[in-house]
Formats: C-alpha cells, structure tokens, sequence
C-alpha cells in the first residue's frame, strides 16, 4: 500500500507544490502592488504637506497683504479726513471774514447814506449854496432885474 500511496502522495506534494509556488507568486505580487500602494500613498502625503504648508503661506501672505491694506485704508481715511477737517476749517475761517467785511460795508454804507443825507439837507439850502458857491459864476443863472412897473394912478 506504501507503494501505491507514493505516486499519488508525490502527484500531489507536486500539485500542492506548484499551489504554494503560485500563492507566493501572487503574494509577491500583491506585496509589489502594495509596495507601490505605500509609495503612492506616501507620494500624495508629501504632496498634501507640500500643498498645506504652501496654501498656509499663500493665507499667511494674504493676510498680511489684507492687513497691510488695511492699514494704508485707515491711513488713508485718516489722512483724509484730517484733510477735510482742515478745508472745513479754512472754509469757516474764510466765511467769517466774509461776514466781518458784509457787516463792515453795511454799517460804512449806513454811514455814508446818512452822511450823504445830512449833506444833500444842509447844502440845498439857499443859504449854504451862496456860502459857497457865490463866487463861481457858471453855477449861477444871473437873473436880469427889472424895474418894477410903476404904480397905477388913480383917475378918478
């Protein structure tokens, strides 16, 4: 019985040989696959750090930049309005000047009115106007006198 068993037991060591040979063919495969799998994935793990650390200094820089404009907006609005509040405060300066001069020619202006009143009552009288002028003949108009007619006679 030995002897039938040990073709058939050699038959299938070889059969179980060539299995094992196979599954260790396809295991060594698989480990290959999976070398690759693990170098792929360690590749895109250095690619999302690499990208990571690039997209924090790309925010970093934005940030800054945001932080900078906004700075130079503030020191820009600042500027500005010290620039309006100056050109307010030029503007009012020159309106009170202006009102100081309106007032000034007013009060002027009602004093030459009165002045110019005074003056036109006191120098259209006669008496002034002789006072004078007397002296200046083209401002006269010479009046010839006449002898008054003689006086009506009664006849009666």
């Amino acid at each position: 019985m030995t002897e039938d068993l040990t073709p058939d037991v050699h038959g299938i060591l070889e059969d179980h040989g060539e299995r094992i040979g196979s599954l260790e063919r396809w295991r060594d495969g698989v480990d290959g696959k999976l070398d690759g799998i693990r170098h792929e994935l360690g590749v895109v793990r250095a690619e999302g750090q690499a990208r990571s650390a690039a997209s924090a200094a790309a925010m970093e820089r934005q940030s800054r930049d945001i932080q900078d404009l906004t700075r130079q907006l503030a020191e820009h609005t600042g500027a500005q309005k010290e620039r309006n509040r100056l050109e307010q405060a030029k503007l009012m300066k020159a309106r009170i000047a202006e009102s100081r001069w309106k007032k000034r020619a007013a009060v002027l202006g009602i004093v030459f009115t009165l002045l110019a009143t005074v003056g036109g009552t006191l120098l259209s009288s006669q008496t002034w106007d002789d006072f004078f002028f007397a002296n200046v003949p083209f401002l006269h108009r010479h009046h010839a006198i006449t002898a008054a007619p003689p006086p009506a006679q009664d006849l009666g």
